[in-house]
């Protein structure tokens, strides 16, 4: 398996609606500029997009309409992935937009753990572990010279420790089949699924002063309805999204709080 990844061949899986179509001209473009066009991309959606993909980029309609709503995510969800031969994959969330180099050294090295150990359910690819978790509810499960693979306690002490979560993430399909049931919307899925998963004896795995992934959530329907996020962005990328959603109605600027810490631009992001 880790020589077929090492050369390229481990696909991303994105999952979206026709609500939230427009995000993937942003989420594509830069997803190709950061991590890399030589990454095969397959969008989960239904109907078609409107605008021409990159080359890496596949959409697969799931269905021509999608049934009951956001409760209905998981159904299309289970349905695909009980489709496919992929032993191990990333999955994202649609409005993930990448904002710096993805570090392809340091996946090379997550690849290998991966292989090694057959108890690994998901390895996060942000920094989520290491800054959006006490650090008690981590340890550190390998030492390198300038970073650490950290793992995920088995179960939330204080705090809901999320192990399960749309984080951009290296998968095991039977892992994420395991806790992907029927009439499930996105945060069931990470509540309800988390909870199930708590103490199941398999590993959650990150990193610490070093990540694979670094993005920026372009919108939030919840808190900030309407609005388009590049808060973490570098100036060029700002108005790259200003261009590309300039006909657009949703009001563009600096909405999220990605970090619960001051100064976690300079922190998390760095140039």
């Amino acid at each position: 398996m880790v020589q077929e990844v090492l050369a390229g061949r481990m696909k991303i899986y994105i999952p979206t609606c026709d609500r939230h179509m427009f995000v993937i001209k942003a989420f594509s473009h830069f997803f190709n500029k950061y991590w890399g066009d030589d990454f095969e991309v397959k969008i989960l959606g239904f109907s078609k997009p409107d605008f021409e993909l990159p080359d890496n980029f596949e959409f697969i309609s799931m269905a021509d309409e999608q049934v009951g709503g956001a409760k209905g995510w998981s159904n299309y969800l289970i349905e695909f992935f009980n489709s496919i031969d992929d032993e191990n994959f990333i999955f994202g969330i649609d409005d993930f937009c990448v904002v710096r180099p993805f570090d392809r050294e340091l996946f090379k090295e997550l690849l290998k753990i991966c292989a090694k150990d057959n108890k690994i359910g998901r390895i996060d690819l942000q920094p989520s572990l290491q800054y959006a978790r006490s650090p008690n509810d981590v340890s550190t499960y390998k030492e390198f010279d300038n970073f650490d693979i950290i793992e995920l306690n088995q179960r939330s002490t204080n705090q809901f420790i999320y192990r399960i979560t749309g984080q951009f993430s290296i998968w095991n399909r039977e892992y994420f089949l395991k806790y992907l049931k029927p009439n499930w919307s996105p945060h069931d899925w990470e509540l309800q699924g988390g909870q199930m998963a708590e103490g199941d004896g398999h590993k959650i795995l990150g990193t610490r002063n070093r990540h694979c992934v670094k993005k920026v959530e372009l919108v939030s329907d919840g808190q900030y309805p309407n609005k388009i996020n590049i808060k973490g962005m570098r100036k060029e990328d700002i108005e790259k999204v200003k261009e590309i959603y300039q006909d657009r109605p949703e009001e563009i600027g600096e909405f999220k709080e990605e970090w619960p810490f001051e100064n976690w631009i300079d922190i998390v992001y760095g140039n």
